[in-house]
Order: C-alpha cells, then sequence, then structure tokens
C-alpha cells in the first residue's frame, strides 16, 4: 500500500452540477461540497466514512481539490475546518489559495 493508503489509484472528480468534488474508493465515497463564486471554489464541507478515517484519504480529496483549481486558474477558499488545516500544511498549495 503507498502512503496514500486504501484511495491510492483513484481521482478526485468535479461534480458541478451537485456541487461537490467526489473521490470513490474500494469501500466507500469520501466528498467535498462546495460552491462557485467567480473563480473562486468556496469549500464548505468535507466527509470521509467513518470507517476510513486516518488513512489520508481526507487529504487526497484536498489535494485532488487544489489540484484541479490550479489547472482551471482557479481559487480554493476554505470553509471547512479540515480543508483549512490541509491548506496551511501543504504550503506549496498557497499560491491556489483565494
Amino acid at each position: 500500500m503507498s502512503q496514500h493508503g486504501e484511495a491510492d489509484r483513484a481521482e478526485v472528480v468535479e461534480r458541478p452540477e451537485t456541487g461537490r468534488f467526489e473521490l470513490d474508493f474500494p469501500g466507500g465515497q469520501a466528498f467535498a461540497v462546495y460552491r462557485s463564486e467567480g473563480d473562486r471554489i468556496v469549500v464548505t464541507h468535507t466527509e470521509v466514512p467513518a470507517a476510513f478515517n486516518g488513512r489520508g484519504i481526507g487529504s487526497q480529496l484536498a489535494e485532488g481539490i487544489f489540484r484541479i483549481a490550479r489547472a482551471s486558474g482557479r481559487r480554493v477558499v476554505p470553509r471547512c475546518s479540515f480543508v483549512v488545516a490541509w491548506a496551511h500544511r501543504h504550503p506549496d498549495y498557497r499560491d491556489v489559495l483565494a
């Protein structure tokens, strides 16, 4: 198993029609709820199934959101404590913060 744990081959997918970023992995799905405000992605909530806490899935979800934002020229506004904490631990993504 890699450092990313269960979801190491999974891809974060943006679903604008539902206002979610989703990460499917064997045994479940993690997601983040967001809204778009112009070129900003306002992340309001993230959720990982409790049985999978502590396996790096939330971090992989957060990194996927920041990668998608960077690739599309948007910025992330973290309004969820998990994403705020993740961003503080990953200064290499500071350019993506709004």
